[in-house]
């Protein structure tokens, strides 16, 4: 019995190691495809976070620093937290969450405000913008704390840090501008050609490229971008591409949004694609949109 029972552990170890190694050469062939440098190419950023909140001892729920860190990996930072090392950039962030208006017994909203410093190497002058949030108290959405995230998440200069930042290390010089820039680049990964879906073993290539956080809020973070980008005077000639593209997104929003892009344009093929979808799309509000800028 001792004999089974050891050559038994025996092969239990055995097929542990082999799943192991399994799993290590699938983990490295998705890192593989990552959009990301060499080590020796990596541009090196000191990330500096403050952050607090009104919650009762001062904890926050949410790990702000967490998320940067995975922003900036993703866009091909090495992060350095230790200010003694070099670095070639700076990102510091000051994050808080305030206490809000009062919706009920012991209910308090959230408002959350953030600033952004980022500086360095081959920059003119450093970049700063402020991010503010506030909850929204409603029967049926989120909790007011949620909410306030939620929002705070689907910023666009919030979600699209990590590729607006690398926009600015090569010149981009505002934030609209390197947000325009950074919606190009996500948009030629989540929809990577126009016609057609691109797979790959039945898994989309996108998929390799984006965290979770990414893929529940990406919508969402697109059309408040494009909100932005009209709101800060883009011309819609120049925001065509990315409405485009944002075509073929499966949220019926989101092909609103570029429907009411891409109508304000003079573009014979792309008048061509609206009344295409004024016929044809399979969303009622979507037809209705298009309809509206679709030759009589």
């Amino acid at each position: 019995m001792n004999v089974q029972n050891f050559i038994m552990k025996r092969l239990i170890w055995f097929s542990f190691i082999m799943v192991c190694g399994l799993f290590l050469e699938l983990g490295e062939a998705a890192f593989a495809q990552q959009p990301v440098l060499q080590n020796e190419e990596q541009p090196t950023i000191q990330v500096i976070v403050q952050a607090s909140t009104w919650k009762t001892r001062g904890r926050l729920l949410y790990d702000v620093e967490g998320s940067i860190l995975k922003k900036l990996s993703l866009a091909g930072f090495r992060a350095v937290q230790d200010k003694k090392k070099p670095h070639q950039y700076q990102l510091v962030i000051q994050y808080e969450e305030e206490r809000g208006a009062q919706y009920g017994v012991e209910l308090w909203g959230t408002i959350i405000h953030a600033s952004f410093l980022f500086r360095g190497a081959n920059m003119t002058e450093p970049r700063s913008w402020e991010i503010r949030e506030t909850s929204t108290n409603t029967v049926s959405g989120p909790a007011p704390y949620l909410d306030a995230l939620l929002k705070f998440e689907t910023h666009p200069y919030y979600f699209f840090l990590g590729s607006m930042l690398q926009s600015m290390t090569r010149g981009v010089g505002n934030q609209p501008e390197a947000l325009t820039q950074a919606v190009t680049d996500f948009l030629l990964v989540v929809y990577p050609t126009i016609d057609k879906a691109v797979t790959q073993d039945g898994v989309r290539i996108q998929d390799h490229f984006m965290d979770n956080s990414q893929r529940v809020y990406q919508e969402v973070a697109l059309q408040r971008a494009l909100d932005e980008l009209v709101h800060q005077g883009i011309p819609n000639d120049t925001l065509a591409p990315i409405a485009e593209r944002l075509l073929e997104s499966a949220d019926p929003h989101s092909r609103i949004r570029a429907v009411q892009i891409l109508g304000k344009t003079q573009n014979p093929t792309l008048r061509e694609k609206i009344n295409r979808l004024a016929q044809d799309d399979p969303n009622l509000a979507v037809r209705q949109a298009a309809k509206q800028f679709a030759p009589l």
